[in-house]
């Protein structure tokens, strides 16, 4: 197979890189949707930890840590 010419390559990368951009900022969003049903469901009061935590599968101490990160992240709102 021949070597593909320069432009080609570059267009290639800077589509890849592109496509991971995406996929990144998809990964991003999502978990921060699952954080945030987590996080509703319990401070609800739909769920105590214990049960979140069986019912998504992670131990407690990881679900503390993530919501703790999460609820960081969150933007507040201030009157």
């Amino acid at each position: 197979m021949p070597k593909p010419d320069p432009q080609t390559v570059a267009a290639a990368k800077k589509r890849l890189a592109a496509a991971k951009t995406k996929r990144d900022e998809t990964k991003a969003n999502a978990d921060r949707e699952f954080w945030a049903a987590v996080a509703a469901a319990m401070d609800s009061g739909e769920l105590l930890q214990a049960e979140a935590c069986e019912a998504i599968g992670y131990k407690r101490e990881y679900v503390r840590r993530q919501l703790l990160e999460f609820r960081s992240a969150a933007p507040t709102v201030t009157d």
